[in-house]
């Protein structure tokens, strides 16, 4: 068992209505005379309402090649992430000694050093500090970064985890793609990064007030490879939806946390709690529809993508800061993280509040 001590996100130097961004959207991509029409409807019915970009509106104006673009996240994901990790320390007053172990997701760009040696040289933490960086999990990265958190600090009891999430989904973007699933990656997806501590039982942070993670599930499911995930292009990468997510919610997320809390002497109807990730207002409805909610259950997770749309992997920390910082309820009620990714997959985390 062991323990989230704090929650950080970042700051974003952009923040755009999503009407600004529906508008610019179609004047961007309406450049060459062929206007996207109808398919900017998306816009609307994402339920976002805000969104935060590393860059300014005007950057997406030209072409940008795959250096250009790898070179844009490697400076967005430092300063994010920073900002995620001073929020996270300052939340509790804590510093950089806390921990002895960085856990690094990321899917949106690639560095070799990987962003948690630069942040280990940036940040002169101790050089001995373990590190495990973490690609290509999607949306997922998240809640598997925390399973491996869990992990790290049941292993090592009287060690602390710091996990980061960083995206910047921006990059995603492609101005001279009339595709829908480019215009859907435009009207959901946003950047951002979050930091969270985890201790174990033995450290000294354990004592503060935080939730428990009891226990983990992570489920790939066969067939599924192209639900989810990225295509490479000359100039970056582009993204691949599949209409199928919210059925496999319908069909496959209930019986996955049945799984997981079956293992713990519980069932389902003692769950109290539900930390989701927002991939979509459609996947949303089917998460509670399957759970037997009412629709508008998931409070915090439709907070999140409202005010700060879909981040990919920190989305779901952007939740889990939100329900601890609303009062985790009564000690001692169960409750569930949920992020689905590219495999097609699914991260599980049973907690305990305290």
């Amino acid at each position: 068992m062991s323990r989230v001590i704090s929650v950080g996100t970042a700051e974003l130097p952009y923040k755009y209505r999503q009407s600004d961004l529906k508008s610019y959207a179609d004047t961007l991509l309406s450049r060459y005379g062929q206007g996207p029409g109808r398919m900017l409807d998306v816009f609307d019915s994402s339920l976002i309402e805000t969104r935060g970009l590393v860059h300014p509106r005007e950057w997406f104006e030209s072409e940008k090649s795959f250096r250009e673009r790898s070179e844009s996240y490697l400076s967005g994901a430092l300063s994010i992430s920073r900002s995620a990790i001073e929020d996270c320390l300052d939340r509790y007053g804590g510093d950089t000694g806390d921990f002895d172990h960085i856990i690094y997701v990321s899917s949106t760009g690639v560095s070799t050093p990987t962003i948690d040696a630069i942040l280990l040289n940036e940040l002169k933490l101790d050089n001995h500090i373990r590190r495990t960086p973490i690609w290509g999990l999607g949306c997922a990265g998240g809640a598997a970064g925390l399973s491996r958190a869990l992990e790290y600090t049941k292993a090592y009891p009287q060690s602390a985890a710091l996990l980061i999430a960083t995206e910047i989904c921006s990059l995603a973007f492609h101005g001279d793609d009339y595709s829908k699933s480019n215009l859907v990656s435009l009207a959901l997806f946003s950047d951002g990064a979050a930091a969270v501590v985890v201790a174990g039982k033995e450290n000294g942070l354990y004592g503060r007030t935080g939730i428990s993670l009891l226990d983990s599930l992570s489920t790939t499911y066969y067939d599924s490879l192209d639900v989810m995930g990225w295509e490479i292009v000359d100039d970056g990468f582009k993204a691949i939806f599949s209409k199928d997510i919210p059925s496999i919610v319908r069909d496959r997320v209930r019986e996955n946390i049945e799984e997981l809390v079956s293992g713990r002497g519980i069932t389902i109807n003692d769950l109290r709690h539900y930390i989701v990730h927002p991939g979509g207002p459609k996947v949303l409805s089917e998460y509670e529809r399957s759970l037997g909610l009412r629709e508008g259950a998931f409070v915090q997770s439709r907070k999140v993508l409202r005010e700060h749309g879909n981040m990919s992997s920190p989305t779901v920390l952007y939740v889990l800061k939100e329900f601890m910082e609303g009062g985790p309820g009564e000690k001692g009620e169960y409750g569930i993280i949920s992020a689905l990714g590219p495999g097609f997959s699914s991260e599980l985390l049973l907690f305990r509040t305290e």
